[in-house]
């Protein structure tokens, strides 16, 4: 019960406090708009660019790549795909795969250096011929081998600027190969130039995929439907490899299955997205409430050390009072001149084991449940976002309407994204996390403003407004009395609680008098 109750004094005076309050208000005004901003851009970007291919079809049909009879394209299993997205200037050139024949320019050097730190694509050698290709910020290059009069040089194939460079093969190990291999076996590598105009003639719209760093979507879902097969596809900048992605011809084909079969993987789907946030909301929950808990211990090492250094403005019996599942002990340590240093050491080491394990629990969640390519860091947003949540959950939400309607809106929020991200084969990530962030922030302020504040304000000798003496609207058997000074067991946040009215009147009286009890 101390517990809830140190937890109650933040919500008490978090709410009393006006600046927040008019952060509150601001927010729970604006946020509805942001949310159907960003719900619209979702909607047109995943019709526009989700599941379909417009742009890479031309651009392998200018390169020779493409079957116009089966409408199929041309590309063997053994052949790779240098994939540059370039920024469109003007109307007047063509729009995919221009290579102007320029008089090449002689760096003197290294060759490769000469580009400097502009140079934000790849160099690929071309079969035996060790023809090379490099993407810059000042357009597309080919280098040119020496002659035995000449240095070596580079002949302008595209001189508008480079938005991303990628590198395709139909199976990792081809890029993972060194380059002797390459020029032993004769692999062959397609330079394909797609410009960003192709991709969206508007520019607001190029912008926003920029903005929203989304071109590895729209480039996966070219690559991944108008192959219809396997793929990796790695981003790069030079010779370095940013981020890769890889998903197999079955992930393609599922996303077009319709009829029995269809609903039948929609209901899998949203079964799994279920399961996915029971289980994240599971582990988030428990070790906030552990963090929070044992982060208390880190109080009485600083109150200590400002009475004996400082001006002692953090009382002992303070402390000892608010968190007494730890104050108890650290008192009784005092009284019998022994040093509470041990017990300090015990909570930090718990609390940092408790931390490693919850870590471990990411990476080995983010194995067993996104089993996809997702965007670098996604797993852990979704992570941190739950985490967010509950502990919002447990020190903000009290009152009767908020635990009705919270609870209900951050979990639908949360199942839909992830149907969203298992449903389809690599869609806006980032875009749907953010819109379901809005959305659950928007709950977060709207219990507060209507929830949270007026149950403050109700009488206090009801059970259902929040008090020191019975924090929440909610209630469950004490089963032990030590819980009146410790934590309650953890095992008690999966112990489903109950309103008042489900317990006799008689049941519910000492509530009333440990209001009157209470100093």
């Amino acid at each position: 019960m101390e517990f809830e109750r140190a937890l109650f004094r933040i919500h008490q005076r978090t709410l009393n406090s006006d600046p927040i309050r008019q952060v509150r208000i601001i927010w729970e005004r604006w946020l509805p708009w942001v949310f159907l901003v960003l719900l619209a851009s979702l909607v047109f970007l995943h019709t526009e660019y989700v599941g379909t291919a417009r742009c890479l079809p031309i651009a392998l049909a200018h390169a020779g790549l493409w079957n116009s009879t089966s409408q199929m394209p041309l590309v063997d299993d053994d052949t790779l795909l240098s994939i540059t997205v370039v920024e469109q200037l003007g109307y007047g050139a063509d729009l995919l795969d221009i290579r102007l024949q320029m008089p090449p320019p002689r760096p003197r050097g290294n060759g490769q250096g000469t580009l400097g730190s502009t140079a934000v694509g790849a160099a690929f050698s071309i079969g035996s011929e060790n023809v090379t290709a490099l993407s810059s910020s000042r357009g597309l290059f080919e280098a040119v081998p020496p002659s035995d009069d000449q240095d070596p040089g580079y002949r302008v194939l595209d001189q508008r600027p480079v938005v991303v460079a990628y590198r395709f093969a139909y199976d990792r190990e081809v890029l993972f190969m060194r380059q002797s291999v390459f020029d032993k076996h004769h692999f062959k590598m397609h330079n394909i130039t797609i410009s960003d105009r192709c991709l969206s003639p508007a520019r607001v719209v190029r912008d926003t995929l920029r903005l929203l760093d989304a071109l590895d979507t729209v480039v996966i879902n070219e690559l991944a439907y108008t192959l219809k097969s396997r793929g990796y596809l790695e981003r790069v900048e030079g010779t370095t490899k940013v981020e890769s992605w890889a998903w197999s011809a079955d992930q393609v084909n599922a996303v077009s299955a319709s009829g029995w079969s269809g609903l039948f993987r929609k209901v899998l789907i949203l079964a799994k997205a279920i399961v996915t946030f029971i289980i994240i909301s599971s582990i988030t929950g428990l070790f906030i409430r552990v963090a929070v808990n044992g982060s208390a211990v880190l109080m009485f090492p600083l109150a200590m050390f400002s009475q004996r250094f400082g001006s002692g403005r953090m009382p002992m019996g303070v402390l000892t009072r608010s968190f007494p599942w730890i104050g108890v002990y650290v008192e009784v340590l005092r009284r019998s001149n022994q040093s509470p240093g041990p017990l300090f050491r015990s909570h930090l080491i718990f609390l940092l084991l408790q931390s490693f394990s919850y870590l471990s629990c990411n990476l080995a969640w983010r194995f067993v449940l996104y089993r996809k390519s997702t965007p670098e860091g996604f797993e852990e947003r979704c992570f941190s976002f739950c985490s967010a949540l509950e502990l919002f959950n447990l020190i903000f939400v009290r009152s009767q309407s908020s635990m009705l309607v919270f609870p209900k809106l951050t979990f639908a929020c949360m199942v839909y994204l992830h149907f969203y991200v298992f449903a389809f084969l690599y869609p806006f990530h980032g875009l749907a996390l953010g819109t379901a962030m809005v959305a659950c922030v928007w709950v977060m302020v709207y219990s507060l403003n209507h929830f949270e504040v007026p149950a403050l304000r109700g009488d206090p000798f009801s059970p259902l407004t929040p008090t020191a003496a019975h924090p929440r609207a909610c209630y469950m058997p004490r089963l032990s009395p030590s819980w009146s000074l410790e934590s309650a067991p953890l095992w008690t946040m999966f112990y489903t609680p109950e309103f008042p009215d489900a317990f006799p009147e008689e049941a519910m009286r000492h509530i009333s008098n440990e209001e009157y009890a209470m100093p």
